[in-house]
């Protein structure tokens, strides 16, 4: 266990904090089981820290960069890839629910850009020849973590999860 743990802080420019940081977590979640550390406890506190890592970024970010995770990660769920045009209409949907002022398209897709870069979305631009180009966008995010990431941004608004916005949007706990 203290192996692993060494193992992923070196990987990490060999930070000392990183490895107590995991061995803190780890800690924390055995105690609470009941029981010795173990590599599972090890492995479910980096998955925890991972987490909590997307979840402090998204709440120090600008609203707007909110909204637009928001609008992405709560669109209508399909199997094809979300597509620029129709996440821009669930964020002016809530951007319009919230009264706030939507930004332009193209300010729209200059944050998707940031998300991508960020990771929280994998993006690409795809040419539909005359017809102009659109952004595909991909979540691949576990889905614990973009409900948390979507109870995260509606608090960050002041609105409850489990209000009248449960209905507006695909998110229900």
């Amino acid at each position: 266990m203290l192996e692993k743990i060494a193992a992923v802080s070196s990987r990490t420019h060999g930070d000392a904090r990183k490895a107590v940081e995991i061995l803190s977590k780890s800690a924390h979640i055995a105690e609470k089981e009941g029981s010795l550390i173990t590599l599972a406890h090890v492995d479910k506190a980096m998955d925890e820290i991972e987490k909590d890592k997307y979840v402090a970024m998204i709440t120090n970010s600008p609203k707007q960069l909110q909204a637009t995770l928001f609008s992405i990660i709560s669109s209508p769920p399909s199997h094809k890839p979300l597509h620029t045009g129709v996440a821009y209409g669930t964020y002016r949907a809530f951007c319009a629910k919230i009264k706030m002022r939507a930004l332009t398209q193209r300010a729209f897709s200059d944050l998707i850009s940031e998300l991508d870069m960020y990771g929280f979305i994998q993006a690409r631009v795809l040419s539909q020849g005359r017809y102009g180009r659109t952004k595909e966008i991909v979540v691949n995010l576990p889905k614990s973590l973009t409900d948390k990431l979507i109870q995260v941004v509606l608090m960050e608004f002041d609105l409850n999860p489990l209000s009248k916005y449960k209905n507006f949007f695909r998110y229900s706990s």
